[in-house]
């Protein structure tokens, strides 16, 4: 389902009620296709941020609890909107009949400090969303976070100046007006999804008998999730058929349930479209590094032959008198094991010049093996600090761990990106903020999201006394277990591994190694790369990878 007409009517509602008169505090846009309005509603007296996302998989609007990290420079449109609505407050929320449409009525002050109505109208229309701001007088769009040109679509444009125009109505019932006897299959009443249909079937009575419920603000917000703990739909009335096949999380508040749903949903996640693309950077400077590392063997193979020049000037060296300045070459035995070889000379200089040409050339193979040696291994601690973070990558579940990820690239030099000042202002937005879990036998972890935060959680937060865990050859994240100066049992440190497999290459495995060791075994080498650290008196457990946050069927 996810976000359909049925659920639009009834966050349309819930809004109606408690946003009126509500005042546009702050406007921000953190993404490209997503706006978040900080709002003050005095008939509740709370502050609340409603999150607006025309993303083609995660289009909705709902309340928000989650933190979003603005870019450095404000989108256009974002300042479009602050312009225009910031201090401005909401008179009320409808939706036309069950479409996937919310409509925002607005008063604001213009440049002339009069009043004047504006409505932001919000589509959720999967890969045609748009949100859209008009002055409602006049019908004109004044712009949206889309433009649609004639070129895209003939029956409307959204540019601004031009007339809003409604998308096309659907010939069906009214699912909030809907009688019983006006409709005799449900596949005519607006609004519904596949999901929601199939769960009333041909059950008319039942369908409407659910609605009055939400009318009445009888409503239970669930996520329904497989049994890998994926998100499968999400609804605010039970989906009886969907709890048969899937566990339930439920919620106090639709709009958490929302934030869960698209937050675990991989497939419907922001973070897994960003990811593709950074992946790519990151596999592409992999290849390079690759490259070098191949170039450089090959500069190593070919120094070996520096023995061979030093040879060729000792044995020069003692035969000067068999060669004279012009002969191309000259032969002589050696007095190693009395073989003849052949030494080449350059004809334009001295036999005693071509010796002292052949040491430099023995002088200069041999600092270049050292040197490349040395580049060598600089050039596999890049390699394989990059295959870490190209796994950090792919474990990654919020957009916040891929900037902190990003941030670190551009600090190690890996990425070009933001100027100094604007590196130190993201860098103090962006704190070390590691997972935290408490297991089932009651010890809480911590889990670092990075390279950075798998430093700051083995070094800064955990104590000596505390047990630290790593899936054993496997990237992954570094896993705190505090003890407080107690020994662990063995269930603590199973399930505190268990988490360590989680969240690492191996998650998708079964009895991965973990290896743990008290903190005070784990040191970090001098000049190591952010996340490399060394430890002693180990000792290993094999465990069934299992996710310390996953809950059970419950409420949240």
């Amino acid at each position: 389902m996810a976000y359909d007409g049925f659920l639009a009517g009834t966050i349309a509602r819930q809004l109606d009620k408690e946003l009126q008169g509500a005042k546009i505090e702050r406007v921000q846009q953190p993404e490209a296709d997503t706006v978040i309005l900080q709002l003050y509603a005095p008939a509740t007296g709370q502050r609340r941020k409603l999150l607006i996302c025309t993303s083609p998989q995660g289009a909705r609007v709902h309340y928000t609890k989650q933190s979003y990290e603005n870019p450095a420079e404000a989108p256009n449109f974002c300042m479009l909107l602050r312009k225009h609505l910031q201090g401005g407050r909401i008179l009320h929320v409808t939706q036309p009949a069950t479409e996937r449409i919310l409509v925002f009525h607005l008063e604001t002050i213009n440049e002339m400090w009069y009043s004047v109505n504006k409505q932001l109208i919000c589509e959720i229309m999967g890969k045609h969303s748009n949100l859209i701001l008009t002055d409602e007088a006049s019908g004109k769009i004044i712009d949206a976070i889309k433009r649609i040109s004639i070129d895209v679509n003939r029956y409307r444009q959204i540019l601004p100046g031009m007339l809003y125009v409604s998308p096309p109505p659907q010939d069906r019932v009214d699912l909030w007006t809907a009688a019983e006897n006006s409709v005799s299959d449900i596949r005519q009443i607006q609004g519904l999804s596949a999901s929601a249909a199939d769960e009333f079937e041909n059950d008319i009575p039942a369908l409407l008998r659910v609605r009055d419920d939400v009318l009445a603000g009888k409503i239970s917000p669930a996520v329904y999730c497989d049994e890998h703990g994926r998100p499968v739909d999400v609804h605010i009335f039970p989906m009886k058929k969907l709890a048969q096949a899937c566990g339930t999380v439920s919620f106090e508040e639709t709009g958490d349930a929302l934030d869960y749903f698209y937050s675990h949903r991989k497939e419907t996640n922001r973070v897994m479209q960003k990811s593709e693309s950074f992946a790519k950077s990151v596999a592409s400077l992999t290849d390079k590094l690759l490259l070098k590392k191949q170039r450089l063997l090959e500069d190593i193979q070919k120094s070996d032959k520096a023995d061979v020049y030093r040879l060729k000037g000792e044995l020069l060296n003692a035969n000067l008198s068999l060669a004279k300045t012009g002969d191309k070459a000259v032969t002589v035995d050696s007095y190693y094991d009395g073989q003849p070889v052949t030494i080449e000379l350059d004809e334009r200089f001295s036999p005693a010049r071509n010796a002292q040409n052949y040491y430099k050339k023995y002088a200069k193979a041999k600092t270049g093996k050292k040197e490349k040696l040395i580049q060598l291994e600089e050039c596999e601690k890049d390699i394989e600090y990059l295959n870490t973070v190209r796994d950090q990558i792919s474990l990654a579940s919020s957009y916040e761990e891929m900037e902190l990820i990003r941030d670190e690239l551009i600090r190690e030099g890996y990425l070009r990106g933001r100027q100094a000042k604007d590196r130190r202002k993201a860098a103090a937005k962006m704190k070390p903020k590691p997972r935290r879990f408490t297991l089932p036998c009651g010890r809480e972890i911590a889990v670092g999201r990075n390279n950075g935060e798998n430093d700051y959680i083995t070094f800064k937060v955990g104590g000596k006394t505390d047990y630290w865990l790593h899936t054993k050859d496997i990237h992954g994240s570094h896993v705190v277990l505090f003890m407080n100066g107690e020994t662990p049992g063995e269930d603590e440190i199973y399930q505190a591994a268990a988490a360590a497999a989680w969240f690492s290459k191996g998650k998708d495995s079964q009895n991965v190694p973990v290896d743990y060791v008290p903190l005070r075994y784990v040191k970090k080498p001098a000049g190591a790369k952010p996340g490399m650290v060394i430890f002693t008196n180990n000792r290993t457990v094999w465990v069934d990878p299992k996710d310390p946050g996953q809950k059970e069927n419950g409420k949240i």
